[in-house]
């Protein structure tokens, strides 16, 4: 499905995270995105799409930012529709490249700076520990990071690292397309999504019609959301 927004403004990177309730960390999600966006002077290059799976009720902005917002919604009412979702953000996106990512990912300005130089055709990335503050600000403080559910232990074991995640990327929006996007049989059922993706994107490249992805720098990942113990996510039991 393609939409009819207008192209008359060039974008270069268009970043789509669906979400479900999550009120108060996408106003601090979107708060980031200004910070970044800023710094890096990238306000004509980046939009951000969200994509509202349901929420009720519903999530709105509630300020102006000083980038391309977009807010769409799926309506959708199952269990999970991650596939759904992000493919309805992909419709919408302008930019040559997609950043898909999660409500609990938080990108980093230099990821984010590394995508809008990128001229390959995906990019995977490291993920850190962190969470962010009412400002969009991001910090790896080790006793908020406990309170927020990481176990001492992993701290020690491996320092910040959690390791990559196929839920967040960047893929360039015709390679996207031609493999039709996330296999919406998924929506329904929790799981299996973003490994079918991978899997096929894999298979794109065994056959020489693109490139491995590469590996980016580090993002940041907030400490287990299943958890949640500052009640900020929503969980897989939303519809009602």
């Amino acid at each position: 499905m393609e939409t009819q927004r207008s192209r008359a403004e060039k974008v270069r990177v268009s970043i789509v995270i669906a979400v479900l309730e999550s009120y108060v960390v996408l106003r601090w999600q979107l708060a980031h995105f200004e910070n970044i966006i800023r710094e890096l002077n990238a306000a004509d290059s980046v939009e951000v799409i969200i994509v509202d799976d349901g929420s009720n009720p519903p999530n709105s902005p509630n300020r102006c930012y000083d980038y391309k917002l977009l807010l769409v919604y799926s309506n959708d009412q199952r269990p999970w529709s991650q596939p759904c979702a992000r493919n309805l953000g992909a419709a919408y996106a302008l930019g040559d490249y997609l950043l898909m990512t999660d409500i609990d990912h938080i990108i980093s300005k230099e990821a984010l700076a590394s995508v809008l130089a990128f001229t390959g055709d995906k990019m995977m990335f490291p993920r850190q520990w962190g969470v962010l503050l009412h400002g969009g600000e991001v910090t790896q403080d080790i006793d908020l990071l406990v309170n927020y559910g990481l176990c001492p232990r992993a701290i020690e074991k491996n320092r910040l690292r959690a390791g990559m995640h196929a839920n967040t990327f960047a893929i360039r929006k015709i390679i996207y397309n031609a493999l039709r996007g996330y296999d919406e049989s998924f929506c329904g059922k929790y799981g299996g999504d973003d490994t079918d993706f991978a899997n096929r994107y894999s298979k794109l490249v065994a056959s020489q019609m693109c490139a491995p992805h590469v590996k980016g720098p580090a993002i940041y990942v907030y400490p287990d959301p299943k958890r949640d113990v500052k009640g900020m996510f929503h969980t897989l039991r939303k519809k009602r």
